[in-house]
């Protein structure tokens, strides 16, 4: 009989022993999977966010509305909305929105006289505050220059003239040769490059993307 109860305590006891390591051994194996899933989880968010910051950088916003300014000979003005050029001079403009005087706009330091103007606005669908005014000076043949104005709401951000490449502004449309964009703190003006007049020379900074040359501009 104590043979068969010493017996009986050493089979107790070593099922015992045995529930107790397989017990630990579960719970390192369900440590070691959750260690495992918290380690994929946050590799899995390290890159979803490198991805996300990746696209944001490499994000480019395109001033899809382009429309023109139209003249009004009855306050000597050119206007687009809000948005107007009035004439001080022959050759020079106190641009204002919403009646706020903003900036002058002056061609004198090139003696431009004429024969005229072709003016458009760039704005874009994503951000409609900003504007950027782009006035052709027209030559006595073609395009003589073009002068850029970016606005955001009624603050001037910049203003500059491109000089190169023009298109012929007797035979294209200011909005069928140039195209804008805005990508980071870059302004980039794209020009189809079957516009351009024979006339003109490209300057050697405008790098190519695809049907376009392109000028890119860090604005303040």
């Amino acid at each position: 009989m104590y043979k068969s109860l010493f017996k009986l305590s050493l089979l107790l006891f070593g099922f015992t022993l045995f529930s107790c390591k397989e017990n630990r051994q579960t719970k390192s194996d369900q440590k070691q999977i959750v260690s495992t899933s918290v380690v994929k989880a946050a590799n899995l968010n390290v890159a979803e966010s490198s991805k996300k910051t990746s696209e944001n950088a490499d994000r480019e916003v395109s001033f899809d509305i382009v429309s023109p300014f139209k003249r009004d000979d009855y306050e000597n003005c050119y206007v687009h909305g809000s948005t107007k050029l009035i004439h001080k001079t022959d050759n020079s403009f106190m641009l204002t929105k919403k009646d706020f005087a903003i900036t002058d706009v002056d061609f004198s330091d090139i003696n431009y006289e004429g024969p005229g103007y072709t003016i458009y606005s760039y704005q874009s669908s994503a951000n409609k505050n900003m504007e950027v005014i782009i006035i052709e000076g027209q030559g006595d043949i073609g395009t003589a220059w073009y002068y850029v104005v970016v606005l955001d709401g009624e603050d001037l951000v910049d203003k500059f003239y491109v000089k190169e490449p023009r298109a012929n502004s007797e035979n294209t449309d200011m909005k069928d040769f140039i195209n804008v964009a805005l990508k980071d703190k870059d302004l980039v003006l794209k020009f189809k490059k079957d516009k351009i007049a024979r006339y003109s020379k490209p300057m050697a900074n405008l790098r190519t993307e695809g049907s376009y040359l392109c000028l890119d501009k860090k604005i303040k």
